[in-house]
């Protein structure tokens, strides 16, 4: 599984989320396009230690 396709299902999730979780599913989402743009490819594996704060 790669970070597009977790984006994906969670950009499609967020269509019939509950109300109360919105902002939680939108917060994920940010994190998660941030962590692509960092150029991280791999999230679960990846060595956060050496990326560019």
């Amino acid at each position: 599984m790669d970070i597009e396709k977790v984006l994906k299902a969670l950009k499609q999730m967020k269509v019939s989320c509950a109300a109360t979780q919105l902002e939680e599913l939108g917060y994920a989402i940010d994190v998660l396009e941030k962590i692509k743009k960092a150029g991280v490819k791999d999230p679960l594996n990846a060595d956060f230690t050496k990326l560019n704060k």
